[in-house]
């Protein structure tokens, strides 16, 4: 039993130095955190709403926002005040971004556009 105790002690021991050395190797590998390039940052993309739009029951309509000045769009959507509106379109117009929404329910709901804007 000696001898078992022995070899899993030589065992244990191994690894361990073992996992050590990779570790140190895997951390000192020449590189140096100067030499990293640097990320630079990109221009902010701010998130407009627009006005929310009245939608009829039963009936559909457009919903539009355009970025502030000296941006422009670089993506956008909608939001709605119930599961009941139906996008149907959504697309960049001019200097903005436009919604088109149907509402499917039996009460009167709400359709807003959002327009990611950016610097060009």
């Amino acid at each position: 039993m000696t001898r078992t105790r022995v070899l899993t002690l030589i065992t244990v021991a191994v690894l361990t130095a073992g996992t050590a050395t990779a570790g140190a190797a895997a951390h000192d590998s020449g590189t140096d955190t100067a030499a990293k390039p640097k990320v630079s940052l990109r221009a902010a993309h701010g998130q407009y709403e627009g006005t929310p739009v009245t939608v009829p029951p039963g009936g559909q309509n457009i919903a539009g926002v355009s970025c502030p000045a000296g941006q422009v769009p670089t993506g956008g959507g909608s939001r709605t005040s119930a599961f009941d509106i139906y996008v149907t379109d959504s697309y960049p117009a001019g200097n903005g971004w436009t919604v088109l929404g149907k509402n499917i329910g039996t009460t009167q709901q709400t359709l807003r556009a959002v327009v990611v804007c950016t610097v060009p």
